[in-house]
């Protein structure tokens, strides 16, 4: 059973510029790398009038059922599910139970955008008391680099800093814990 859940928050078409675009090859490459361990699954942000994005801000990109607002199609196909959602956090009902159905104990983020919605999911994912870590270089910004290092401060000052990571950290953690997996599974069935 895979217990790691890879979620990548809203790379969609609308949050693609030149700060951000040079993730859909990392993130790719990483999942990649990861798929045989890890489910993956993905968020996409649907604004419509009633978000406090538009009402607030009269931000108007990523409507329901715009180019926009889909998934970039080289993470799209990669991803087991997709979970709609119009509020910075993705840590939903529907999220929250895919995550117990299939036994999640551990939430690798990547996405965009960091201060966002990568932020906000994060947080309310630790504050139900689920394992998580943010993969600091598979994440960004559409406002930039220094929003996207600000965003990792608050984080690493509110998760800890051990659950703000590498790709390459996450990748050891996550075949290691695919080997004691593998070893307790290999004992029980012996015994």
């Amino acid at each position: 059973m895979q217990n790691i859940l890879f979620l990548i928050i809203d790379m969609q078409k609308g949050f693609i510029n030149n700060f951000t675009a040079p993730l859909i090859e990392d993130i790719r490459d990483f999942q990649k790398k990861i798929s045989p361990y890890c489910v993956t699954a993905g968020t996409r942000y649907v604004n419509h009038e009633h978000t406090a994005c538009y009402v607030f801000e009269g931000w108007t990109s990523c409507m329901k059922g715009t180019e926009e607002a889909e998934i970039v199609p080289e993470l799209g196909d990669c991803m087991a599910k997709i979970f709609d959602k119009d509020k910075y956090s993705c840590w939903n009902e529907e999220l929250q139970s895919f995550v117990h159905d299939n036994e999640i104990n551990k939430i690798y983020f990547a996405g965009v955008n960091t201060g966002c919605c990568v932020l906000n999911s994060v947080l309310d994912c630790y504050n139900d008391l689920v394992d998580c870590a943010v993969i600091e270089d598979l994440c960004g910004s559409t406002s930039g680099r220094e929003e996207h290092e600000a965003a990792l401060t608050v984080l690493k000052s509110c998760i800890t800093e051990k659950r703000v990571i590498t790709a390459e950290q996450a990748y050891r953690e996550i075949c290691e814990r695919n080997r004691r997996n593998f070893r307790t599974a290999v004992y029980a069935e012996k015994y």
